[in-house]
């Protein structure tokens, strides 16, 4: 969703996110959050957003035409404030990086960090996973990182978290085999039915425990370990 929406039509909007996409069949995995840029922010977000985005609707993606190279593809989904993309994606310039929110700040600063680094192996989608994995091809990326998503802890809530059947399938499907998904989250009830999920699937080897290196603390996990809530890190290999 583009920022600036207003009246009427951002209440549909909203209302749009809560319960679905009609058109496309959608169940929503997030919840709408609108937060204003900056002029700063506004200045860079409108002058890099065409040259660094790739669109959410659209036809298959050559992964090698928009990167203009055959380096390993990872997907970030809910790349949130832009963190570790932005530390990310300087340290590994032999990684392409695709980072994904419906949330124009973080698209925001990693298009400001595009800049000040000139990073040519990142690339910003603002808008819903759902959608943007119908342009992947078969085996087309390397690893999908899931980092701390929104975890739906109300029972009649937890359809809507990201890691249902259905998606962990399509996730399947346009990953390498020997590629991973990889998940961290400080909800234990998230990764043990996400465990479970990813399982049951029959695409994925039994997961590995164990933080990456190069994944930096993140917001989000130094809110829940001052709750005496510690992250899990998990990697699923794709058979």
């Amino acid at each position: 969703m583009k920022s600036g929406v207003r009246g009427e039509n951002f209440g549909v909007t909203v209302l749009r996110v809560l319960h679905g996409d009609a058109e496309n069949r959608l169940v929503r995995s997030f919840r709408p959050r609108r937060r204003k840029l900056g002029p700063e922010l506004t200045r860079v977000y409108d002058r890099l957003r065409s040259t660094w985005s790739v669109g959410e609707h659209g036809s298959t993606l050559d992964l090698s035409k928009v990167f203009a190279n055959n380096n390993p593809v990872c997907l970030e989904i809910g790349c949130g404030r832009g963190d570790l993309a932005i530390a990310f994606a300087p340290a590994h310039p032999d990684v392409n990086l695709i980072a994904i929110d419906i949330h124009t700040r973080g698209i925001a600063n990693i298009l400001q960090a595009i800049e000040n680094f000139a990073l040519v192996n990142t690339r910003v989608v603002e808008g819903d996973v759902l959608v943007l994995l119908q342009r992947f091809a078969v085996a087309s990326l390397d690893e999908v990182w899931i980092f701390f998503p929104d975890p739906w802890p109300k029972q009649r809530e937890q359809s809507r978290r990201l890691l249902r059947p259905e998606v962990v399938a399509q996730l399947a499907e346009v990953l390498k085999p020997g590629g991973c998904i990889r998940l961290a989250t400080d909800i234990e009830d998230y990764w043990r039915k996400s465990s479970g999920i990813i399982a049951a699937s029959g695409f994925f080897a039994p997961p590995i425990v164990g933080r990456p290196e190069w994944r930096i603390e993140t917001v989000f996990e130094t809110r829940g370990n001052a709750a005496g809530l510690p992250a899990v890190d998990m990697s699923f290999e794709r058979l």
